[in-house]
């Protein structure tokens, strides 16, 4: 982590809150709040399977990035979240980062008590997770899919948390940024990966990854695009590459509204 300084950061913030969040709630106490769940976690692969093949959109909702600071304010996740839904999300990225992206865990619990019944959508939690004990809070919380960012986790965490989440009924999207961390990806046991277009250490993007990457994906193995995704050609461009999904947010949030931006989107391109 020495050599990313951003990430060395965040990371660092991320050990001190969940080592506050344990010795206030025991990874023992999330087990048995597990143990009394009834609703199952939807699977991204049995969500959209079925019907027409088409890219599906995951709508994301955060308040800032260290990138672009302040995205919106003021910021209702609630009235985001439900404009996507409306306007034809398959899936829902909630940030619940505190520090650096403004979000709170509390906001996905939220999102999903008031509206996973209106609509058979996976809630994907975007976070920093770096230990099991937040596998466990992110399934008290409702979440349906964990992110792991392979740059921030070693071989031997990312096949331990990936074996945690599907212990759990969670799907995990592992975010790659390299063909060294795709193998890694593979190796540990991935079948959901996302390939982030932005480099986590300059912040450049780079949307020409991932055709590079796409070869060296398995079949069978579910393929989410991430970041600097902005047109309807550039879904369509994503669409021919063979990709499954792809993962949207400021470009969505900076809109005056974020539904409708959502809606051109999904427009159909030639």
């Amino acid at each position: 982590m020495e050599d990313h300084p951003l990430l060395s950061r965040i990371v660092r913030s991320k050990q001190t809150e969940v080592e506050a969040s344990e010795h206030v709630r025991p990874v023992s106490l999330l087990e048995q709040d597990v143990s009394t769940m009834r609703e199952q976690p939807l699977s991204p692969r049995v969500a959209w399977a079925g019907g027409k093949k088409r890219l599906r959109v995951i709508a994301e909702t955060k308040k800032k990035s260290p990138s672009r600071g302040v995205i919106r304010e003021p910021y209702d996740p609630m009235a985001i979240v439900s404009g996507y839904l409306m306007n034809g999300a398959s899936g829902i990225s909630v940030l619940t980062d505190g520090p650096f992206f403004g979000g709170h865990p509390d906001d996905l619990r939220l999102l999903k008590e008031k509206l996973a019944r209106e609509t058979r959508v996976p809630f994907l939690r975007k976070d920093f997770l770096i230990l099991p004990y937040q596998i466990w809070e992110s399934r008290c919380l409702g979440a349906d899919i964990v992110l792991l960012i392979a740059r921030i986790l070693s071989f031997e965490r990312l096949s331990e948390m990936i074996a945690l989440s599907r212990r759990l009924g969670l799907s995990a999207l592992v975010e790659v940024h390299s063909r060294e961390e795709l193998d890694m990806a593979l190796d540990a046991g991935s079948d959901l990966v996302g390939i982030n277009h932005r480099d986590l250490d300059s912040l450049v993007i780079d949307l020409g990854l991932s055709e590079k990457l796409a070869p060296h994906i398995p079949k069978g193995v579910l393929r989410v695009a991430e970041s600097g995704l902005k047109t309807p050609e550039d879904r369509k461009r994503m669409e021919d590459l063979g990709y499954d999904a792809v993962l949207v947010g400021e470009s969505f949030l900076t809109a005056p509204d974020p539904g409708v931006a959502l809606k051109e989107f999904l427009r159909d391109v030639d």
